[in-house]
């Protein structure tokens, strides 16, 4: 790999704890089961009855519980990020989640007695300034009351759920984390090796697909193996808690209904027409007879290009700025302290990611920065949520998170800020739609692809409940026929194509995630239409809208900022702004 200058760029965790073996993280760990323990002492059965005044006090104080609980097992999820071979970081993440477990068997009653606040309870917490600053939490909890199971089977659940989803989900990463690519005689990191789908000399490209390909067929059937106890454990917890679809449990946390996803899907592959066309100009513009998967992300003319770290810095950075001198300054803090991991190393996770802690502790960003341009995105989007976190942190503990719904809003607005400013300034009509090629593929990636995976998490789910286990063979012909639909006739998928849905973690770490990317990069593109029209008068309000982290239910919050996201119409109206870049490609692409 070159130089990039993003080699120093590492994570400093002591600000966390010093070490994996550092005493104070069995002290923290000990310290919050035993406030676990004394917690469940004073408040269970008292929890749905409380007076108001006791109910805000019994709150703070779980949030002071909160906080410490958390960082022993983001420390530890770090660190595994870091080096997903490291068995100490392994073990301490296996332990970070088994005491999370235990000190949960503990707080079990807590969820099932606030689900079970009654309507007149409810007034009464609601009409106390104290106990009323709860009430978004409240409300959410008695939302899940008829999906609650008694408590000795809420425990026993909790018992098991270090050895459950996130320990198949932690095998999924470091298997994909251990994959090799032989390139060239070259053996890439599979990171590594997708950015070669980049490459502006097609041979490079089919060749890397290729070997992406073998790559990931050396171990897909024991991916396989994992997706299908995944799909079987969700299955079975839904039919326990008695949802009615696979999805409907992650539409209730994300806080929209089974409906409004539905009409989101419908709405999407609708309009895949936008992405034929998109593609359809493309093939024209590369020259070649036919397109394949190696070809969705090749370079247009001057578009690719090598970006150093403190290159991409400059321009994320000024974007957030020309925007906002406040936003500015909350993003700076990511450069000026190390809360950014970038390079690529051996045995790092894959992707990247914005984690959270508390509303306390700040976030971290990690990256696998490249020098690619699309890592200059990359970057702005996971400031994104660091932004949206760092504005989030005057919420508590319970409304600091937004649901995934909303989660992917900032971010998003936070690529379209950095490409409008690359854009600005660049002059050259060739290079402009190259850049707008860039950023139609980026847009179809997290709205037509993302729900295209959720087509085939679909198809999955329903098929592993009716007919049992699923072969390789057959996740490879789902993905492959819920894949292609996107691109028409305008780009054809091969045979080799079937096996890459092997990597994709979301699929197995929070099932149903994928459709709030479609849902965040829509509202996203309304939401800076929205900016567009009114200028600075907008910035307040956008930033008060990231504030409010998950204190407020969607389809509220969004008000807001006078949109209506229950408006049949609203999606429509964020396809129609893709729709309207791919225009903007085809009439670039008629004078080049």
């Amino acid at each position: 790999m070159k130089q990039t200058g993003a080699e120093m760029v590492r994570w400093d965790l002591s600000d966390l704890f010093a070490s994996p073996t550092d005493p104070k993280i069995e002290a923290a760990l000990a310290g919050s089961l035993d406030r676990a323990i004394a917690f469940e002492a004073k408040y269970k059965d008292r929890v749905a009855t409380l007076e108001p005044s006791e109910f805000a006090a019994m709150m703070r104080e779980l949030e002071d519980d909160e906080d410490a609980a958390a960082r022993p097992e983001v420390y530890a999820y770090l660190l595994h990020s870091q080096n997903t071979h490291d068995p100490a970081a392994g073990r301490l993440l296996s332990r970070a989640r088994e005491a999370s477990a235990e000190r949960g068997s503990h707080a079990v009653f807590f969820t099932l007695e606030l689900a079970q606040t009654s309507d007149e309870q409810a007034a009464r917490l609601f009409a106390n300034p104290d106990s009323a600053r709860y009430r978004h939490a409240v409300e959410e909890a008695r939302k899940f009351r008829p999906h609650q199971l008694s408590e000795p089977e809420e425990r026993v659940l909790t018992d098991y759920s270090p050895v459950v989803n996130s320990a198949w989900t932690r095998l999924f990463e470091e298997l994909c984390a251990g994959i090799r690519v032989d390139v060239d005689d070259q053996e890439l990191a599979l990171a590594e090796a997708l950015t070669l789908l980049q490459e502006p000399d097609r041979e490079v490209r089919r060749r890397a697909s290729g070997a992406i390909t073998v790559a990931l067929g050396t171990d897909v059937r024991t991916r396989a193996y994992i997706f299908n106890v995944v799909l079987q454990e969700k299955a079975i917890d839904d039919r326990l808690r008695k949802f009615p679809s696979w999805v409907s449990s992650r539409n209730l946390a994300n806080e929209t209904s089974d409906a409004a996803v539905q009409a989101l899907v419908e709405a999407v592959t609708g309009r895949y027409d936008i992405c034929a066309r998109y593609y359809r100009v493309k093939r024209k513009l590369l020259g070649v007879g036919e397109l394949h998967e190696w070809d969705r992300y090749a370079p247009i003319e001057e578009a690719k290009r090598e970006v150093s770290w403190d290159d991409a810095k400059e321009i994320v950075l000024g974007s957030y700025n020309r925007f906002s001198k406040t936003a500015g300054a909350l993003v700076e803090q990511f450069f000026t302290h190390p809360w950014i991991d970038a390079p690529v190393v051996p045995d790092k996770a894959g992707g990247a990611y914005c984690m959270p802690v508390t509303p306390r502790h700040h976030p971290y960003v990690m990256l696998n920065f490249t020098g690619k341009l699309r890592d200059v995105t990359t970057l702005a989007h996971e400031l994104g949520h660091g932004l949206h976190d760092l504005l989030a942190s005057k919420q508590h503990s319970f409304d600091y998170n937004p649901p995934l719904t909303l989660a992917e809003t900032a971010s998003v607005f936070g690529e379209a800020l950095t490409f409008d400013r690359i854009m600005s300034e660049e002059k050259d009509p060739k290079v402009r739609l190259a850049m707008l090629c860039t950023q139609c593929e980026d847009a179809f990636a997290t709205v037509f692809r993302q729900v295209a995976f959720n087509r085939f998490e679909d198809a999955c789910h329903t098929a592993r409940r009716t007919e049992g286990e699923l072969s390789v063979e057959q996740l490879g012909e789902i993905y492959q026929s819920k894949l292609q639909p996107m691109f028409g006739d305008a780009l054809i998928l091969t045979d080799e194509h079937k096996g890459w849905w092997s990597y994709v973690e979301h699929f197995l770490h929070t099932p149903g995630y994928v459709y709030a990317y479609a849902f965040g990069n829509l509202l996203a593109l309304a939401v800076y239409e929205r900016f567009l029209e009114q200028g600075p008068a907008f910035v307040d309000d956008y930033l008060e809208f990231l504030a409010a982290g998950g204190s407020t239910p969607p389809d509220e919050l969004v008000k807001r900022l006078g949109m209506d996201i229950t408006d049949p119409d609203f999606w429509d109206a964020g396809l129609r702004i893709l729709d309207g870049m791919v225009t903007q490609v085809e009439e670039l692409a008629a004078q080049a």
